[in-house]
């Protein structure tokens, strides 16, 4: 019985660390698995367009920051300060992966590809 309630007890502290991901220890930063924009019907930018780096950082901010913090250094998910490859940054922000959720659906195809362009700009 104690190794069932030890076992339960294991399983509830895993879920709520994986629920904490993106949360930063009381900051009002909103964490990533909390998108903040809604994709508009409007919205007709083609994978792999053109974005806007400049509406990168707001979406960064709103959506990244609480997982890589604010310049990409890393937090509870990791340091993407370097990656400059804009296909790779936008298949990951798409479909997420490892702990990173995914943000299609979420995040608009200008928007995915406006924060690809600031984190492949240098954050600039």
């Amino acid at each position: 019985m104690r190794r069932v309630l030890t076992a339960m007890a294991c399983a509830v502290l895993l879920a709520l660390g994986v629920a904490a991901c993106g949360s930063s220890g009381g900051s009002a930063e909103t964490p990533a698995s909390t998108p903040t924009t809604t994709p508009t019907a409007t919205d007709t930018a083609a994978p792999g367009g053109a974005g806007d780096a400049g509406a990168g950082a707001a979406i960064y901010t709103s959506n990244c920051a609480g997982c890589h913090s604010t310049d990409g250094s890393g937090g509870s998910g990791p340091n993407i300060q370097g990656k400059d490859d804009l296909a790779a940054i936008v298949a990951q922000v798409t479909g997420g992966g490892s702990s990173m959720p995914a943000f299609e659906g979420q995040l608009s195809t200008a928007e995915i590809q406006s924060v690809a362009e600031y984190v492949a700009n240098g954050f600039k």
